[in-house]
């Protein structure tokens, strides 16, 4: 079905990629027509940070995946992969966010000073090419030592306060020690079982009359 391109959508110079939408995505952008779009990367920002607020993660991932092919210097591509990197942790597409992690943490020292200009002289707490990256190492790949190699890189390329690393190394600890209680106490379950390990089916009810091998309670007064 043709759809007549949007007022916002040429005014951000966007024409060629809304062509490529599918129709359902061109149905979801219509919610975030009122971004700023004065210039296609705020614009497509403002797509992303809807998108991720309604959970229309894949829209935010293809959003996020066209913004960067337009001509950014080092802050404007530092801030969209930020938004593109959200988008891919949120849509479970975790190696390409690691992936994306990394670009950003090699742009990071490049950009830090403008990151502290601009946020009173301190780190901002949502830094998500170094926040998702640990939720990923920790919570998906389960790998605390590079988790933990992660962190001194990040106070090392300035993207965590020194102060910072005694704490977040001593959570990962106990983060490693609850999974390890977690999971003995999951193998436990495991192996005991809810009938007999000899046999997982019920054995079928004796015929009426026929013997049970089991020995039964004799009626009161009889003899044991």
């Amino acid at each position: 079905m043709d759809r007549q391109t949007p007022t916002q959508i040429t005014a951000a110079g966007l024409d060629g990629w809304y062509g490529t939408l599918s129709d359902p995505d061109k149905v979801r952008l219509g919610r975030y027509l009122d971004s700023d779009a004065s210039s296609a990367e705020s614009f497509l920002l403002g797509v992303m940070a809807g998108a991720q607020e309604d959970h229309n993660f894949r829209l935010a991932v293809t959003a996020g995946a066209y913004a960067l092919t337009l001509d950014l210097d080092d802050m404007e591509t530092f801030r969209v992969r930020e938004a593109y990197i959200d988008g891919l942790a949120a849509a479970g597409m975790y190696d390409e966010a690691k992936a994306q992690c990394e670009l950003n943490l090699d742009l990071f020292p490049s950009v830090r000073d403008r990151i502290l200009a601009e946020n009173g002289g301190k780190l901002p707490a949502g830094i998500m090419c170094r926040n998702r990256l640990i939720d990923i190492l920790v919570g998906v790949d389960h790998d605390y030592d590079a988790a933990d190699a992660a962190l001194d890189a990040f106070v090392e390329i300035g993207a965590m306060d020194p102060e910072e690393l005694s704490y977040r190394k001593q959570s990962l600890k106990i983060h490693k020690m609850q999974r390890a209680f977690d999971n003995i106490f999951i193998g436990k379950k495991e192996r005991s079982p809810s009938r007999p390990p000899w046999g997982s089916r019920r054995s079928p009810a004796p015929r009426r009359g026929a013997p049970t091998g089991r020995r039964l309670s004799p009626p009161p007064g009889a003899p044991a």
